[in-house]
């Protein structure tokens, strides 16, 4: 069976009239609304198993709103918790269960300009971190594990930094600590 040229014109010309017809692609705007739409789910359910569990390894919290809640505990090991907001985050260690549980672990967390504005970081893990251009403006960092960790460019004015561990850190030294344990002002 051959198709005559007329045939598969009439075929082509339909199948161009089929996509004229056809409507466009979604706007550009569509799709970050459903992006925006699609992270926010995202971060309610990181959000929602932290809260409920106390650990989110290697989640993904970025910008998640956490300031003033007792984290005491807290497993963040690896997290990306990028410019989230934990302004006034109690992360210490619970006066109850000294002997059972430590302070919060944020080993490797990604904290890069996360709001930790007066957080209580206390005997806090914090090794390798990435604390870069974080505001630790009046935290307490006493006695935490800041080994490897990165502060370059981080923001540590009245910062109770005490029996910190900043051996190989990026950003603060002993020395810039000195035996007052605070730093006033801390420019790079």
């Amino acid at each position: 069976m051959s198709i005559t040229k007329a045939a598969a014109f009439l075929v082509a010309a339909c199948l161009c009239a089929a996509l004229l017809t056809m409507p466009l692609a979604a706007p550009v705007w569509a799709d970050d609304a459903e992006d925006a739409a699609i992270e926010a789910a995202r971060l309610a359910t990181q959000l929602e198993h932290f809260i409920n569990t106390g650990r989110c390894v290697n989640c993904d919290l970025s910008n998640a709103k956490l300031g003033d809640l007792k984290l005491s505990g807290a497993r963040l090991t690896g997290a990306n918790l990028v410019g989230a907001d934990l302004s006034g985050a109690d992360f210490r260690q619970a006066e109850m269960a000294k002997a059972k549980m430590s302070g919060a672990n944020l080993s490797g967390a990604n904290l890069e300009g996360a709001n930790l504005t007066g957080a209580d970081l206390s005997e806090a893990n914090l090794t390798g971190a990435n604390l870069r251009g974080a505001d630790l403006t009046g935290s307490d960092l006493s006695g935490a594990n800041l080994t490897g960790a990165d502060f370059w460019g981080a923001e540590i004015r009245r910062a109770d930094l005490t029996d910190l561990k900043v051996d190989e850190s990026i950003g603060i030294t002993e020395a810039e600590v000195g035996s007052s344990g605070k730093i006033s002002i801390f420019d790079r």
